[in-house]
């Protein structure tokens, strides 16, 4: 699974990889430890540090400031002379390791100098002072890290220039950036205001996407692993969900937060297209239409006065309503059709023809159940659409006529769905004790669940939850590995609350009490 993985990361994915290492039982203050300490060891060979070169370093007072704390109290126990300077007030520093470090400073007086800069215009005294003492060789910039963004406010802006003046003026200074040259967007490698220019960068993990040859802020990367396991980028955890769990605006109005269109149901089925819609309204989006035969209409409406149900006569649906549907697609921002849709013909020619309109219109869209059935000689309507489709094995099979390797063999199996759902160019969710999430370009398995959610309605909750994540404004591979973590998390909630035998509708009822738990996790 390995193969998978990309050699360069975002932002974004190194925050989920953070949080999914929190996850697995690595604390971050154990991820930032790693970090200073490999940043340690590769100044003092590659500069020959010891007690007569002394070291200065800018802090900010995020997670990169905290790589520079732990680099400090690295160099002093060497032995080494180290000057910390804080940009900021240290009641302003943002997260829980960072502070933790800092406060660990407090404490080594003897062995560590330290200032605190609020206003830069005490910069030209901290200049003159690191210019005219000689033993000042190596200058680091732990200001911002990976989360800038717009123009850079003082005092930082003032201390950036004041090390590139330093740089520019004095060639026995050695610039070391950590992680990201301050100023520098680690995702596209612009400058939209100004950047340290490093002599060196001590990257963590992985490259960063905008590290490129063209980057003048950077003469030298280098890569050092910090301790985060393969496993935070193949297996789907609560780094995964925490993004996508979207908030609403102060300014939103009914209706910007998530309008799911759910199609299914028929005289044979009346609870599958229930529970996904009940699954999004429970979830908390703003407007979910449920569109069903007539026939079981009045029965969904029976479910919740907050259900709003659209029909057409029959007892399945038909190209009699396929004008009203189009409408409603328009209408959404995500479509969800299968839960109990019935395998009848006429119902599939509504299907082949929603598809196209969909695909046309560039819809977001959640294909489940017996709509899974039907698409088997249509694959080619969706290749290449923003699609999720959500099949068990036996669907995969009727679908597409793969067969899969036996459960034990997870690198065949993964490779077997990566290479279809690059063929054709959706994402896909195969369901199962383990379940295989995979698009084009990456794949990923989620280990959330338990056998007790082998009861009919879990796999229509699932699908409920894709068009939540995808309604909310979330991308497709996203989308779908949020929705299977946070389906098999809910059903492990329940099992250890209510006991081995709980219903879909248990699972529904659980939704926010579970989101809340990881939330605060």
């Amino acid at each position: 699974m390995e193969r998978y993985v990309s050699e360069k990361i975002t932002s974004e994915e190194l925050s989920i990889l953070d949080n999914n290492s929190e996850w697995l039982g690595i604390d971050k203050s154990l991820l930032m430890e790693c970090a200073g300490y490999s940043f340690t060891t590769e100044i003092i060979d590659r500069y020959q540090l010891n007690k007569n070169t002394n070291v200065v370093i800018f802090a900010g007072t995020g997670n990169n400031g905290g790589d520079g704390f732990v680099v400090a109290r690295h160099l002093a126990s060497q032995g080494i002379p180290v000057f910390v300077l804080l940009l900021g007030s240290p009641d302003k520093i943002r997260t829980r390791e960072s502070k933790s470090n800092w406060d660990v400073l407090l404490n080594l007086e003897h062995s560590i100098k330290r200032k605190i800069i609020t206003d830069s215009k005490n910069l030209v005294k901290i200049k003159d002072f690191i210019k005219n003492d000689l033993k000042y060789r190596v200058i680091i910039d732990g200001l911002l890290g990976t989360g800038i963004q717009g123009k850079i406010r003082e005092p930082i802006s003032s201390c950036i220039t004041m090390i590139n003046a330093l740089k520019k003026e004095n060639s026995r200074f050695n610039v070391v950036s950590i992680d990201v040259p301050s100023g520098m967007d680690p995702n596209s490698g612009k400058i939209n205001d100004m950047a340290v220019k490093a002599d060196l960068v001590i990257t963590f993990h992985r490259k960063k996407a905008g590290f490129k040859s063209s980057n003048n802020s950077i003469k030298e990367v280098i890569v050092k692993p910090i301790g985060i396991p393969i496993e935070a980028s193949i297996v789907v955890g609560r780094g995964d969900l925490l993004p996508t769990l979207k908030k609403r605006q102060k300014d939103n109005h009914k209706g910007q937060f998530g309008k799911i269109l759910v199609i299914g149901g028929s005289k044979n089925y009346t609870g599958a297209p229930a529970y996904s819609s009940m699954t999004a309204i429970q979830f908390g989006c703003d407007l979910v239409i449920t569109y069903v035969p007539d026939v079981i209409s009045n029965v969904l409406r029976s479910y919740s006065p907050d259900m709003i149900v659209r029909s057409n006569h029959g007892d399945w649906l038909n190209m009699d309503s396929f004008e009203e549907i189009k409408w409603l697609i328009d209408w959404a921002e995500c479509v969800l059709i299968g839960p109990g849709l019935g395998t009848e013909s006429q119902t599939e020619k509504l299907l082949v023809n929603l598809l196209r309109i969909l695909v046309e219109n560039n819809k977001k869209f959640v294909l489940d159940a017996d709509a899974l059935k039907f698409i088997k000689d249509h694959l080619e309507i969706i290749k290449g659409s923003q699609c999720i489709l959500t099949p068990h094995e036996g669907e995969l099979k009727i679908m597409t006529g793969i067969n899969l390797p036996p459960h034990d063999e997870v690198e065949n199996r993964g490779k077997i769905l990566h290479d279809l759902a690059k063929k054709l160019d959706v994402t896909l969710i195969l369901k199962g004790s383990i379940d295989y999430i995979a698009s084009k370009s990456k794949i990923k398995i989620n280990k959330t669940g338990c056998p007790e959610m082998s009861i009919g309605g879990t796999g229509d909750v699932l699908s409920g939850l894709c068009a939540c994540f995808l309604g909310t404004g979330n991308e497709i591979f996203q989308s779908a590995c949020s929705a299977a973590f946070l389906n098999g998390y809910i059903g492990e909630h329940c099992k250890s609350v209510i006991g081995p035998r709980f219903t879909a509708m248990d699972m529904i009822g659980a939704i926010n009490e579970v989101i809340l738990k990881l939330k605060k996790t």
